[in-house]
């Protein structure tokens, strides 16, 4: 290109063509990213033994047998849920040294299972202040267009007929309150 001939002063144009720039695609390690799946089942794990002992504790709610003990149920999950973190944590060290080589994966790939942890955050956080019965439909909602599903009425009736039926089993059957939030939003089975 020639201005008021002059000669302009980009760089030479056999090297540099605009839009044939090398893209750099960022990854993580196969083995990292397991290890924070890990990292992340062991946090909750402790989160649930941490609540079952301060603020259940506090409540009353923590102590007595299994069917009068709010604790027992999660406590019991959480014992599932690091029982199965044992056993990956170990699969992890079994494998790792069998393989050597190790392929990445690239991060706009962890962006579903980010947004998965999101929404599980943002309805931990809601359950307080929106209670139960108004924040499970709407997380399920999401989690549901997340997986990809679009129509309205495929989302919103099984995300309420979920909803229902896990308080129905809750509240009816195993006598366990769930949070009714700031209004209080509990249905008398």
């Amino acid at each position: 290109m020639r201005s008021n001939g002059k000669k302009n002063s980009l760089p030479n144009t056999d090297l540099y063509k605009p839009g044939r720039e090398e893209r750099v695609t960022m990854s993580i390690g196969k083995r990292h990213v397991e290890w924070l799946a890990v990292a992340l089942f062991l946090a909750v794990i402790g989160l649930v033994y941490q609540q079952a002992a301060t603020s259940m504790a506090e409540q009353g709610i923590a102590s007595g047998g299994p069917y009068d003990n709010a604790a027992a149920y999660p406590k019991t999950i959480a014992a599932v849920l690091a029982l199965l973190t044992a056993i990956q944590a170990l699969l992890q060290i079994l494998r790792a040294r069998k393989t050597k080589a190790e392929t990445g994966v690239p991060l706009g790939q962890l962006a579903r299972p980010a947004s998965l942890v999101l929404i599980f955050a943002a309805y931990l956080a809601a359950l307080g202040i929106a209670g139960y019965h108004i924040a499970t439909p709407i997380m399920l909602a999401a989690l549901m267009m997340l997986c990809g599903i679009r129509r309205p009425l495929a989302i919103v009736v099984p995300a309420v007929l979920i909803s229902l039926g896990l308080s129905y089993v809750f509240e009816a059957w195993l006598k366990i309150v769930l949070p009714g939030g700031l209004l209080h939003l509990n249905i008398a089975w």
